[in-house]
């Protein structure tokens, strides 16, 4: 059980990476772009 509980936190904490990863990404990729999703 207790690795089961190990695994998850780790899978969440690795989503959240790819999150704040992704966004920063996107907002590069969208300055450059020159696409504006928020008005």
């Amino acid at each position: 059980m207790p690795k089961d509980k190990r695994r998850e936190k780790s899978k969440s904490t690795l989503s959240s990476m790819q999150a704040v990863t992704y966004s920063r990404e996107f907002k590069m990729a969208d300055r450059a772009g020159g696409y504006t999703t928020k008005k």
